[in-house]
């Protein structure tokens, strides 16, 4: 007669599976880059409830660090896990590199660097540079800190005359008129992309076709 009886997994609390402090994949927080460190918390505590997942964090700060911690108000209450994120990224900003990324400045220096390139940027450093101005400027717009306007002309600096001339005109986009800039980012970022792929495509072809000549005997 087959035996039916089952016995019972015991089961395993993901407080037990998470690594002790100083352990090998252990986050750990110094004071710098408090974004990476929130992110790798929540990967790691995605499944916890927010009292646990609050007051556990000193364990795996810098001593002096997790002291200071718990003298923050959300971590007294312990029970607002956002509210707290957003309380640490504010105390610790002026060390954190993705947040000084998501400010005016580092994108007019994006900008800048972009302009100042001696030699034409590539395919896929222009769609880099496209890609993360997107992102950051995107972040900036919907916090306010710059107009939509404001996104649009920046962008139109960090390209050569001739680009820009090419995306206004693509874009009906009037440097005196900034009525003409509103509702006008997808299409102007599209346009963007395909210029500097085609005319880096054309010069490809050129330079291939002048480096052909040359073989021949």
């Amino acid at each position: 007669m087959e035996d039916t009886t089952t016995t019972d997994r015991p089961i395993t609390s993901a407080l037990t599976l998470f690594p002790l402090p100083y352990q090998m994949g252990a986050p750990f927080f110094d004071g710098k880059d408090i974004s990476d460190f929130i992110l790798q918390w929540k990967d790691l505590t995605i499944d916890w409830l927010d009292r646990p997942r609050i007051k556990k964090i000193p364990l795996d700060c810098e001593k002096i660090i997790g002291k200071y911690v718990k003298t923050l108000g959300t971590y007294i209450h312990g029970n607002n896990w956002e509210g707290f994120v957003a309380e640490l990224k504010s105390e610790f900003k002026d060390d954190d590199s993705e947040q000084q990324r998501n400010t005016e400045a580092f994108l007019q220096n994006m900008v800048q660097q972009m302009r100042q390139q001696q030699q034409d940027p590539s395919v896929s450093e222009y769609r880099s540079f496209i890609f993360e101005y997107t992102e950051r400027s995107s972040l900036l717009v919907q916090k306010s800190v710059i107009s939509a306007d404001t996104r649009v002309f920046m962008l139109l600096q960090a390209f050569s005359d001739r680009i820009g001339d090419k995306l206004c005109k693509r874009c009906n986009i009037d440097i005196d008129e900034p009525t003409t800039t509103p509702n006008i980012w997808n299409t102007l970022k599209t346009e963007a992309l395909k210029i500097c792929t085609r005319e880096d495509s054309q010069m490809n072809k050129l330079w291939k076709s002048k480096m052909s000549e040359k073989a021949l005997p």
